[in-house]
């Protein structure tokens, strides 16, 4: 065993109790207090539908070098699984090739399972231009966070959609998993 592993090993035996004069935890004590390492197990459920862009609020459109950068903001509905009014604040590079990245932010206020309240979310996603007037993309959407009868919800979804490049209005549809966590 090489140090760095003896380490590792003091390191997890003091942090149960061991050692530094504490003495272990009896079984008795054990029960009383629960298990060391709780599992909390919680039940994934599916989840698909759809967000539809249905206005952009505001938009700057700017060169940085050879890429052109779009950072606009948005309101749309979400529906399916997660279904509601949602938010987002956009920044896209467009590269000379056609194709692009993103990165958004979008804050619903969603109803999932009969359940109301906030959720943000954080998304990526790459794709090219199909056209002058329709570009593709895929990606993720990563629930980071959610408040009211909603809290404690995460998941991640796989998106794919299209935008409508001449009104830069997107429409993309999800799937994936969510979860509450206690």
């Amino acid at each position: 065993m090489g140090m760095n592993s003896r380490f590792s090993v003091i390191v997890v035996l003091a942090g149960l109790g061991f050692g530094c004069g504490r003495m272990p935890l009896s079984p008795t004590e054990q029960m009383a207090s629960g298990p060391l390492f709780p599992a909390q197990a919680v039940a994934a459920h599916a989840a698909s539908g759809t967000f539809a862009q249905t206005a952009v609020t505001s938009i700057d459109v700017r060169s940085a070098g050879p890429n052109t950068v779009i950072e606009q903001t948005g309101e749309g509905t979400l529906t399916g699984t997660l279904a509601g009014a949602f938010d987002d604040e956009v920044r896209v590079v467009i590269h000379p090739n056609g194709t692009f990245t993103a990165n958004f932010t979008i804050t619903c206020v969603c109803t999932v399972d009969g359940k109301q309240g906030v959720v943000r979310m954080v998304a990526t996603d790459h794709g090219q231009l199909i056209s002058a007037d329709v570009a593709s993309f895929s990606g993720r959407v990563v629930i980071t966070g959610a408040s009211g009868a909603l809290t404690g919800l995460g998941g991640v979804l796989k998106i794919e959609g299209t935008v409508d490049v001449p009104t830069g209005l997107s429409t993309y549809d999800y799937d994936g998993t969510i979860r509450f966590t206690p």
